[in-house]
């Protein structure tokens, strides 16, 4: 069941970056630009699944992981524009499927 969450993690991420790409180039254009900093509460306990989360933030336009607290599981996420927390990290499923919490 581990390769097929990690198929899916993989399609879903590039899904993800080309949708932020898309984003970013608009807001860049219009200049609705507000950078904020979020720091989000994760389900993922492994500094593993938390590492491969924040990686896939990291490589999503228009957001950058700054921090990770393994014990605290939360993460510190750099973004565009405010957003919410299901916009940001999209991928947590996919992560705790593939490499568990």
């Amino acid at each position: 069941m581990g390769f097929l969450w990690g198929v899916r993690y993989w399609l879903r991420l590039v899904r993800e970056i080309l949708a932020s790409i898309i984003d970013v180039t608009k807001r860049c254009m219009n200049g609705d630009i507000d950078p904020y900093i979020h720091v989000i509460d994760t389900v993922l306990e492994k500094p593993v699944s938390q590492i491969f989360l924040a990686n896939s933030i990291t490589y999503t336009p228009g957001t950058v992981t700054i921090d990770i607290d393994v014990e605290g599981k939360k993460l510190f996420v750099g973004t565009i524009s405010p957003r919410q927390r299901n916009d940001i990290i999209p991928m947590e499923p996919h992560v705790e499927g593939w490499l568990g919490r």
